[in-house]
């Protein structure tokens, strides 16, 4: 604990930057920002439903789709802008490390196929 504050565990991976490159880890990185985004946009509604369920005030809303909808861009614009509150980038974070475990495992069995292809030959 630092300063009454609890640090979370802080570890470290050796990870290619190039893996960040792929194709891939752009995909999966858009993945945890839709995510984000859409956990953003439920959490909203959710709490508008409950202010106007205690208030009831939620018997005619002629709009409810148009506000819907504008939450869900607020949410998008919070993600994509400003980079949210951070929660895709942690996802990224501890998923990008199987990907590039993934990808070594991948580019391993291309080159055992390769040398095998190699001794064929030879």
């Amino acid at each position: 604990m630092i300063n009454g504050i609890s640090s979370a565990k802080i570890f470290r991976t050796d990870i290619d930057p190039e893996v960040h490159k792929t194709k891939e880890a752009q995909q999966l990185k858009e993945s945890c920002q839709q995510f984000e985004s859409i956990l953003w946009a439920k959490l909203w509604k959710d709490m508008r439903k409950s202010a106007m369920e205690i208030s009831g005030s939620d018997k005619e809303r002629p709009w409810k789709q148009m506000e819907d909808l504008s939450l869900e861009m607020a949410s998008d614009d919070l993600v994509e802008g400003s980079g949210g509150a951070g929660l895709w980038k942690m996802l990224y974070d501890s998923m990008i490390g199987k990907l590039a475990a993934d990808m070594d495992a991948e580019q391993l069995k291309e080159a055992n196929e390769e040398a095998a292809r190699l001794d064929v030959q030879a």
